[in-house]
């Protein structure tokens, strides 16, 4: 078996699968949309998309299809993400500075937890661009600046500070009843595996200090690569129900923590690869895959970052909080894989372990992975 053989591409993304979408108050619904959007739906064309939200795509008589978004979760929960959403409209006044483009907004119904946007056509996430292999190190300098751009923005008068914080910094030391019973074999396992890693509890707790004593700027705290949309020259940032002033490293440790989860999928993938070699010889097909697809990823984030930095004036600390936050984000998609599993792959527990190493050795990592203080 040739031992250069790349890795099978990490998996694409079903982000934009659509389902059928009856609506169980049509005409209720085509009223609520009508009144925030001055367009006449057609609610038997309704297409609906799969997400943690309703999203439906709804065309209109005159006036092109609409986006709509009707946000779920208890009361609190989405009351503070459509105060988020309204502050982000705020705060970018009915426009957007340099390259930062958002898709046009129409209104929202707070009584109805509905958001009309514009619905674009032919655009391409970022996510499934990296899954085709399609992803030129031009536009993460390009996304660098877009994001440098969103941490330019403006103060708005609106309280859109954290909440649950501490709540869900309680589950590393114990889950509530509740939250036992709903969690699944891989979830139990990952959460045992956590909770009993007082070196990582420690690290995170180090984290959320350090962010709480670092310069706030606007941020999208929900920073992903499905997150933008691109259409040639014009990226498209969504999904504003997050936002808030808090530390900018959450974002740009959220791009970084993309490649580099993709990078570790890409390199596990060698473990079919390997199979059936001499111990040998798949530890170095293993190593080799790893040191390839770091690299790849860190030319990414370093691009990312010197785009950053024509834009935005990054505090000093902000390249380790960031890798920090990298680090966290294998086990946000840790969790978030083994809520469908019942029990951790081999191949989750060593992303577990990509992970620890960033979120503990966050000073020692940052420059490995392209955040570079200077």
């Amino acid at each position: 078996m040739d031992a250069t053989k790349q890795a099978a591409p990490a998996t694409r993304p079903r982000s934009r699968v659509v389902l059928a979408a009856p609506l169980d108050r049509p005409d209720e619904f085509a009223r609520a949309v009508a009144a925030l959007s001055g367009a006449v739906p057609v609610v038997e064309d309704v297409q609906g998309y799969v997400g943690r939200n309703d999203n439906w795509r709804v065309p209109t008589t005159a006036a092109g299809d609409l986006f709509v978004k009707r946000l779920r979760g208890d009361a609190a929960q989405v009351d503070a993400r459509m105060s988020r959403l309204l502050a982000f409209q705020e705060a970018i006044g009915g426009g957007s500075p340099g390259e930062l483009r958002t898709v046009r907004f129409h209104g929202a119904d707070r009584e109805r937890s509905l958001v009309v946007y514009d619905h674009l056509d032919g655009t391409r996430t970022g996510s499934e661009l990296l899954a085709d292999d399609e992803f030129e190190p031009e536009l993460a300098r390009r996304l660098g600046r877009v994001v440098g751009e969103i941490h330019r923005l403006p103060r708005v008068p609106v309280d859109v500070a954290d909440s649950g914080g501490e709540k869900a910094a309680a589950a590393f030391y114990a889950l509530t009843v509740e939250q036992y019973a709903d969690c699944s074999g891989g979830e139990a396992e990952a959460w045992v595996m956590l909770q009993h890693d007082r070196v990582l509890i420690e690290a995170l707790e180090r984290l959320r200090g350090m962010s709480a004593a670092a310069p706030v700027t606007a941020a999208h705290c929900d920073l992903r690569l499905d997150q933008f949309l691109i259409d040639g020259p014009a990226v498209h940032v969504i999904d504003w129900e997050e936002f808030r002033y808090s530390d900018p490293a959450r974002d740009v440790g959220g791009f970084a923590g993309e490649f580099l989860h993709h990078a570790a999928l890409r390199a596990f993938a060698t473990l079919d690869v390997a199979e059936g070699l001499a111990p040998g010889e798949a530890h170095e097909v293993i190593v080799a895959a790893g040191e390839r697809e770091l690299a790849a990823a860190r030319g990414y984030i370093g691009e990312f970052w010197a785009g950053y930095r024509e834009v935005a004036d990054p505090d000093p600390g902000l390249p380790v909080r960031a890798t920090g936050y990298a680090g966290w984000h294998f086990f946000d998609r840790l969790l978030a894989g083994a809520a469908h599993g019942a029990m951790l792959t081999a191949a989750e527990r060593g992303m577990a372990g990509i992970g620890r190493n960033a979120l503990t050795e966050p000073e020692r990592f940052a420059s490995i992975i392209g955040l570079h203080r200077d």
